[in-house]
């Protein structure tokens, strides 16, 4: 059985006559939130440039010359760093030694300290929040003691088990908090304290969208042309000799400011159908 590709399954929305298929997303909000929360300069000043903070941290890690595969593996030690991998994890999906990626791990730990401290704070967070004061303390002591022993070595593969065992027993069932800048409070797993950032900054962001959606909705000549919200896009139609205008006025009036940094958005006319403009396999 043949499964449709992404660009196939989006050709089946299609604009009404006379009518062209247009949105309008986040510029990386996601990161841009993140940078909010972290209070990561170099990544705050990016935004305010307009400049990809992907594109930001492949120099940083590899230099002004960086090439694709160094620009791909800057995007997956983003997402995989900040939302809870360490080297272990990127060695394993990213089949690279383990003293590669501990490398990697340490020089991008160097060049971006504010998220360093901003992970490790809210991961304490959830812990403290979720266990007593003893509790924490065996808790700490026992990281301590397994991340002394190598993840690459048959010995230090046992050892870390052995203490990942008594570290499950003694978050079984505990339940620690994490409140947004904008007042949601999220429910964590004390066992996955790391998840605390991914949920932080993927709630932030989804309530910035629900706002943006909602001031979409308000402005009486965009209201008529809104067809559905996917992620971070609001998907819409136009008459054609309008949908420019209204794709770049759906962008505009997105576009926000997030604890000082901008929140963007950019509109796009698509054309006959959601699929356009889209490339097979991309």
């Amino acid at each position: 059985m043949k499964l449709l590709s992404s660009a196939a399954i989006r050709r089946c929305l299609i604009a009404d006559p006379g009518k062209s298929i247009l949105s309008a997303d986040f510029d990386q909000i996601e990161w841009r939130v993140i940078a909010a929360l972290a209070g990561e300069q170099s990544m705050i000043e990016a935004a305010k440039r307009g400049e990809s903070i992907h594109k930001l941290t492949a120099v940083k890690l590899f230099g002004p010359d960086y090439n694709a595969d160094q620009y791909k593996r800057t995007k997956n030690i983003n997402f995989t760093w900040a939302f809870g991998g360490g080297a272990g994890t990127m060695a394993r999906r990213y089949g690279i030694p383990f003293d590669e990626a501990t490398e990697l791990v340490n020089n991008y730990q160097e060049k971006f300290p504010a998220l360093v401290t901003f992970k490790r704070r809210e991961t304490e967070a959830i812990l403290k929040s979720a266990l007593t004061p003893m509790e924490y303390k065996i808790h700490r002591e026992l990281r301590s003691r397994m991340y002394a022993f190598r993840y690459d070595t048959k010995e230090g593969k046992l050892a870390r088990a052995a203490i990942q065992i008594e570290l499950k027993r003694l978050l079984y069932r505990k339940i620690g908090y994490v409140t947004t800048p904008l007042g949601r409070r999220l429910i964590v797993d004390a066992s996955k304290a790391y998840t605390a950032v991914n949920y932080k900054v993927q709630s932030t962001a989804a309530d910035l969208m629900k706002q943006a959606l909602l001031d979409v909705m308000a402005d009486p000549e965009l209201e008529p042309t809104v067809l559905l919200l996917i992620h971070d896009e609001i998907l819409g139609q136009a008459r054609k000799r309008d949908a420019e205008h209204i794709a770049e006025r759906y962008g505009k009036v997105m576009s926000r400011e997030f604890m000082g940094v901008p929140i963007t958005a950019s509109g796009k006319v698509y054309g006959k159908s959601w699929g356009h403009g889209y490339m097979e396999g991309k």
